[in-house]
């Protein structure tokens, strides 16, 4: 493994390119949002709908006059984003406060949609800049003495910086119709600026002499197609775009056909006498068989990564169980962003592609709201 040419205090130097990438995305946010009003205008003036065209006023009102509360979600989410990401690698926190949990504890289900969204934005920016996010991630393993670095755990990686995007829209109370109609703006125009980013990055890498690791052998790729065959017309899994916390050491396991059998009967015993829907059903069976097959071959059945994931597990099915109770469906409320993340992090890690995420995430996001409706009241007489 490479050492820097020059002492780096790695806390110090990782601070400073977060806040380097915070100014310069800043910088090229400023006009992509001065020119979404003028897109979703023309939008509503496509539609027929008084209440869709209300929506889309309200969002280039709150986009022309409230900007400022753009910015400040954008850089709270991202300084918790590299934070979480950070600390992980260094085996320490940045001192870097975060934010109320408050609000996300208030989101219903939107928060499934704002995930598939976070994690198309992800996707398409890892794709535009693959050479240089990939010498980006093998620099900063170099820097923080790791072997090697996957791009979803690199804290100035894709993920935090489409958690952040979204984030900003959030904090602005833009969602609905409006949100999804500039979403493929936004894919569209932060790809390049990102690739950018992901240049000077790596120029300032290399002013301090830290190259990028050597790269590790590819694993064997035994139970990946099996993993990703977790929903029907699955097409062969596709290179790992974010592999987050908590699944990252599942991620780089090769599991063993013990390691499967264990994997196989564990979810077979969670999911005994629970019916779930057809597609959800074969998700757990497969992917997730496949992802605590490789928390296993990581740190074996008592290990963190497998514990994680059967705990994820067990609300996954809690969460698809109906819900008469009012309290049961507020903790509901209360549990999805962290469950969500969860998901999608298990999803990376057995290299589950982007189709079948979405059909996996679209299920999932129908089901809840289902659950989340309150049951209607008997009619009297």
């Amino acid at each position: 493994m490479s050492e820097p040419a020059a002492v780096v205090d790695r806390r110090t130097f990782l601070t400073q390119c977060r806040a380097a990438a915070e100014k310069r995305l800043s910088e090229q946010l400023e006009p992509l949002l001065a020119a979404l009003p003028t897109q979703l205008e023309e939008i509503s003036r496509q539609s027929r709908d008084r209440e869709e065209r209300d929506q889309y006023v309200k969002a280039q009102s709150r986009l022309y006059n409230d900007r400022a509360a753009f910015f400040e979600g954008f850089r709270t989410e991202f300084g918790v984003s590299f934070e979480g990401y950070a600390q992980a690698l260094l085996g320490t926190g940045l001192s870097m406060a975060g934010p109320d949990r408050g609000e996300i504890a208030a989101m219903k289900t939107n928060v499934l949609e704002n995930e598939v969204a976070v994690g198309k934005l992800a996707v398409r920016l890892k794709e535009h800049a693959r050479t240089e996010l990939a010498q980006l991630s093998a620099r900063v393993a170099t820097l923080c003495r790791q072997a090697a670095v996957d791009d979803g755990d690199n804290p100035l990686g894709p993920l935090p910086i489409a958690r952040a995007v979204y984030a900003g829209f959030t904090a602005l109370k833009i969602e609905g119709r409006p949100m999804r109609a500039l979403r493929p703006e936004l894919e569209k125009k932060l790809a390049e600026p990102v690739r950018e980013l992901y240049q000077a990055l790596n120029s300032a890498f290399d002013s301090h002499g830290i190259a990028p690791a050597a790269p590790r052998p590819a694993a064997a790729p035994a139970s990946a197609p099996a993993a990703a065959s977790a929903v029907p017309g699955g097409a062969s899994p596709s290179a790992s775009t974010t592999a987050p916390m908590p699944f990252a050491a599942a991620a780089r396991a090769s599991p063993s056909p013990a390691g499967q059998a264990a994997a196989a009967q564990a979810v077979e015993s969670e999911l005994a006498g629970t019916s779930l829907p057809p597609i959800l059903d074969l998700f757990l069976r497969q992917a997730w068989v496949g992802l605590l097959a490789r928390a296993h071959a990581a740190q074996g059945a008592g290990g963190a990564p497998w514990r994680e994931a059967v705990t994820t597990l067990q609300e996954i099915i809690w969460s698809l169980k109906p819900k008469a109770d009012p309290a049961e469906r507020a903790r509901l409320i209360g549990l999805l962003p962290t469950l969500l993340k969860k998901i999608t992090a298990g999803m990376e890690a057995v290299a589950l592609e982007p189709e079948g995420r979405k059909i996996v995430l679209d299920d999932l996001m129908t089901r809840h709201r289902e659950i989340l409706r309150p049951p209607a009241k008997p009619s009297g007489g």
